[in-house]
């Protein structure tokens, strides 16, 4: 079997950005009551706990069955579902780079997009104050224009 010695950075399920093998002691303790891991499967395989209590594809119930039957899996059946976890884990973090990325460039079109409305209402505000500024200079103007007429 590969060596389970390596870190790797895991986001915890809750999404509270601990990661694998550092920090998060608390909420690790939490996973380990929660899905019932013994200390066997956690010393053995500690590299495994972490992406079966990372997965998205797993319920609880079936993170606990995956738990109760390493024990008892065979080294190359270890390997499979390591690897299996791993590539899932890889292929949504690639997925999640890739909606970052259309997200931000989403985002700056319709950056663009507002920047220009406001552009142009701000454009036809200044013309409908120019406009009005230029009908009352007009009325002035006639106003001054009969007044001296009268005189």
């Amino acid at each position: 079997m590969a060596d389970d010695k390596s870190t790797i950075n895991l986001k915890d399920p809750n999404g509270t950005g601990a990661t694998g093998n550092s920090g998060g002691a608390q909420q690790t303790q939490q996973d380990d009551t929660k899905y019932n891991i013994s200390d066997e499967v956690k010393a053995k395989y500690p590299q495994l706990v972490e992406l079966i209590k990372a997965t998205e594809s797993m319920t609880d119930a079936e993170k606990i069955y995956w738990f109760q039957i390493l024990p008892i899996m065979t080294d190359e059946q270890v390997d499979k579902l390591k690897k299996i976890l791993t590539k899932e884990k890889e292929q949504l973090t690639k997925l999640d780079s890739e909606y970052e990325k259309e997200l931000k460039r989403i985002n700056d079109k319709h950056l663009i997009e507002w920047k220009d409305f406001e552009t142009k209402k701000s454009r036809e505000m200044r013309q409908r104050e120019e406009a009005a500024a230029d009908d009352e200079e007009a009325k002035a103007e006639e106003d001054i224009l009969s007044k001296l007429n009268d005189v």
